[in-house]
């Protein structure tokens, strides 16, 4: 009983630190694969945030539904690794299997996984929708489910097909 409740409290501590619903993003400055910078300002919303890794068995099984759910909304994805040795070359590769997905890699300023610092997520994979005013809507810790997903974009204004 004391293991469950301990993960219980940290899965409750680690959602109460995390940017919440109705903060704005947190600053950062990262590249699209062809180079460009992208911001919280720069990026088109509403939109969607992923933090995942390239070993993580959950963002594996997540992955191909959030890509269908992107497919079919036209919502922009960004995808993000919060694991430091997952290189550039690394997610490259991964996201051939995701052409929907838009990763977010290194700049001269900030680090994938210090952005995930900054959001404070302690884990992946971690979705967070965003509105036009670039504010979080919801958050999802773990497994984002379809409808739950549609639903917080609806509420992100998001003009669903």
């Amino acid at each position: 009983m004391t293991k469950l409740w301990t993960l219980l409290v940290a899965g409750a501590l680690s959602l109460a630190l995390a940017v919440k619903p109705g903060e704005p993003l947190p600053d950062f400055l990262l590249l699209d694969p062809k180079g460009q910078p992208v911001t919280p300002a720069t990026m088109p919303k509403p939109a969607v945030i992923v933090f995942w890794a390239s070993w993580c068995t959950v963002c594996k099984a997540e992955f191909p539904r959030l890509h269908r759910v992107a497919e079919e909304t036209g919502v922009p994805f960004y995808v993000i690794s919060r694991e430091p040795r997952d290189t550039r070359e690394v997610v490259l590769e991964y996201m051939k299997a995701y052409p929907r997905f838009i990763p977010l890699l290194a700049s001269d300023r900030d680090r994938p996984h210090e952005v995930a610092a900054r959001f404070k997520v302690l884990g992946q994979p971690w979705t967070f929708v965003v509105d036009r005013e670039g504010k979080v809507v919801a958050l999802f810790a773990g497994r984002a489910g379809r409808e739950a997903l549609l639903d917080a974009l609806l509420l992100a204004g998001a003009d669903l097909p």
